[in-house]
């Protein structure tokens, strides 16, 4: 074969793989559920944008999502402002969540969450499937407030559980 035939195939396995990694833009919506004493409550931020790269075939997710930490909506005013002095958001405005990976055998996302300014590595179970140009998801996992440097609020004396639940859907959308 000649040079510009093996170049020709180079840059055709180069396009094969370009071809393969879809990019998307990211929007979805995030809901906390929390435990306190007295009952659950639940808020929902629908503010989840960002952008992901995504190569089906291997499982190979790059990219960055984030938060607004001040759209949390209970429904209740005063436990909303108690959410965001709890998140510091005039120090700390979001959440990102870095993305490393996909390990589809176990439907687990790899990533690097960012959060109350501690970076700590996760693995969230997540769903996930391609309609076309939108990749569709859903990931459900349990957060630790302490784990990130935030203390649960509390209301007259009763404090909210360290453990809270959070609910995460969304799609992402090629450009």
């Amino acid at each position: 074969m000649t040079k510009d035939g093996l170049r020709l195939l180079a840059l055709l396995g180069l396009l094969a793989g370009v071809a393969l990694a879809a990019r998307y833009r990211v929007t979805g919506e995030a809901v906390y559920e929390a435990q306190a004493p007295l009952g659950a409550f639940s808020g929902k931020n629908p503010t989840l944008e960002g952008e992901v790269t995504y190569e089906e075939a291997s499982g190979r997710l790059e990219g960055q999502v984030c938060l607004d930490l001040s759209a949390w909506d209970s429904k209740e005013p005063l436990r909303d402002r108690h959410t965001r002095e709890m998140f510091q958001v005039d120090r700390y405005p979001r959440a990102c969540l870095t993305l490393k990976g996909l390990d589809p055998a176990k439907g687990v996302l790899l990533g690097v969450l960012d959060l109350h300014g501690v970076r700590r590595e996760v693995a969230i179970p997540v769903r996930h499937r391609t309609e076309g140009q939108r990749l569709l998801f859903q990931a459900d996992f349990a957060l630790r407030l302490s784990d990130y440097g935030l203390k649960a609020p509390s209301f007259m004396g009763m404090r909210v559980s360290d453990r809270v639940r959070v609910r995460v859907q969304g799609q992402g959308v090629a450009p």
